[in-house]
């Protein structure tokens, strides 16, 4: 038999090992979960890993803004589902986005304080072969004239806001409302809407030249509206309604980007001023959105690494000097050969070993399957990921979608953002600046995308301020 002392003795002996037992287990836990993650993701991509380890401390915390040159993107969100939909959200992304979607939404559209600029519908609207991405990059200066006031606001800044003539791209529209407008397939820029404003008044008599401040203008004014007949135009900034010229497929230009967001400075990146104007229009209406993401889930791979991966977007078709397609827009440039493309390609490869994939899309079907064919010859390993139920209307232009094959234009539309969407999990790129699609992929990837540090290479060179930010992350040659 134990004596009572000894007894005693392994009590407490015991009592000891359970208190050390319990400290040692509340400090070696969080070591001992980060090694199980990180035994873990050595199934996972090595993007994945990444992703975990860069913003582990962020879950459960408010994100972070990042330099733009290092992928601006917010990673609170499902972006460690690489095959599903994403997109920031404007009333809670914060930065430049955040507040566009604050001055475009007033507490009260009815209020006499609260003012219009009107974007209206080119007169002969129904030839309008403007794409999205010119669209979308217009209505970035449309934005800035109406929240600067032309550079005047000193009465206040204005909500930028659409007719509701045929968008021509909406044709068709089965969705909402059914309104044949941009609206059909995005969400709509304000909570205000055109009913909010003044109207114009017809009359010729009613819309007779006014003064401004001494100054001669011949924008038509009646009924605290003001209409524009070019953009250059002067008009009295006191009026509610401002309309935009319905001949001038061009913005106003303004000064100073900056001084509507009470930001005190100039020194701000561009690019994701920019980007946000283009987020910010692009957002899709919900039943586009699904069907974005039922696109994208059947094209994207689940282990697609993005820091591994080059997209090509090919514009070609209407793009090229000579096109023969008929009702799109004259072309522009000399589309470069696809030979140019694979070269850099193989450029990037050899810069990159670790590359393993490359997303390749484009309207033009005869130009992606030789491209492909190229791919399949030099670089048999390489991955090549389509966009699989791309439509390749065979044009960019906006005025014919429907007429080109036998697809209605909604399809067209969710075709072409599928392939947006695509482009933003890859981080090298091959693009004409010539395109504003391949400018405003490019544009996207660098602030919204899910890779870092994004590389481009341009092969159909321009020198705008677009362009600038497409390919260098800024303006200017460095």
């Amino acid at each position: 038999m134990l004596s009572t002392r000894r007894l005693l003795s392994i009590f407490i002996a015991f009592i000891v090992v359970v208190q050390l037992t319990v400290v040692y287990l509340n400090t070696s836990t969080l070591p001992m979960i980060t090694h199980t993650d990180a035994a873990a993701s050595s199934m996972t991509t090595s993007w994945q890993r990444n992703f975990v380890s860069d913003h582990a401390n962020n879950f459960n915390s408010q994100p972070k803004s990042t330099n733009s040159n290092n992928n601006g993107a917010i990673r609170k969100d499902n972006r460690s589902n690489i095959s599903s939909f994403w997109w920031p959200s404007p009333a809670s992304s914060g930065g430049f986005l955040s507040a566009i979607h604050r001055t475009q939404h007033p507490a009260n559209c009815t209020s006499p304080r609260t003012k219009y600029l009107v974007l209206r519908s080119l007169r002969n609207n129904d030839g309008d072969n403007r794409g999205l991405s010119a669209w979308a990059s217009v209505s970035m200066h449309h934005f800035l004239h109406a929240f600067l006031d032309g550079d005047d606001a000193s009465l206040g800044r204005r909500i930028l806001i659409n007719d509701e003539k045929i968008w021509p791209m909406a044709r068709g529209c089965r969705h909402g409302n059914k309104l044949e407008t941009r609206d059909c397939y995005f969400v709509p820029l304000s909570n205000c809407n055109i009913h909010h404003a003044d109207t114009i008044i017809t009359n010729d008599e009613d819309n007779t030249n006014n003064k401004n401040d001494g100054k001669t203008t011949s924008s038509s004014s009646h009924n605290n509206v003001a209409i524009l007949k070019d953009a250059k135009e002067e008009y009295d900034r006191s009026v509610r309604t401002v309309y935009t010229s319905d001949t001038a497929k061009y913005a106003r230009m303004v000064k100073d980007i900056y001084s509507w967001t009470g930001l005190n400075g100039k020194d701000y990146p561009k690019i994701e001023l920019v980007a946000a104007f283009l987020a910010y229009y692009l957002q899709p209406q919900p039943w586009l959105r699904n069907e974005i993401d039922k696109r994208l889930q059947r094209s994207l791979p689940h282990d697609l690494d993005p820091d591994k991966t080059i997209g090509v977007p090919i514009r070609r078709s209407d793009k090229c000097h000579g096109h023969t397609v008929e009702g799109s827009a004259k072309g522009e440039l000399d589309c470069p050969s696809l030979d140019s493309y694979l070269i850099e390609v193989k450029r990037f490869i050899d810069f990159d070993p670790y590359i393993n994939s490359i997303i390749v899309t484009s309207e033009d079907a005869s130009a992606t399957m030789e491209f492909i064919t190229m791919i399949q010859r030099e670089l048999p390993n390489l991955r090549i990921i389509t966009n699989r139920d791309d439509v390749q209307q065979g044009t960019g232009s906006a005025a014919k979608l429907e007429s080109y094959k036998q697809v209605e234009n909604e399809d067209v539309i969710a075709s072409a953002l599928t392939s947006l969407h695509m482009h933003l999990r890859a981080r090298y790129f091959v693009i004409t600046t010539k395109s504003s699609w391949t400018s405003t992929i490019a544009i996207l990837a660098r602030v919204y995308g899910f890779a870092r540090n994004i590389l481009v290479v341009d092969i159909g060179p321009t020198t705008h301020a677009f362009s600038w930010l497409a390919k260098l992350g800024g303006s200017g040659k460095t």
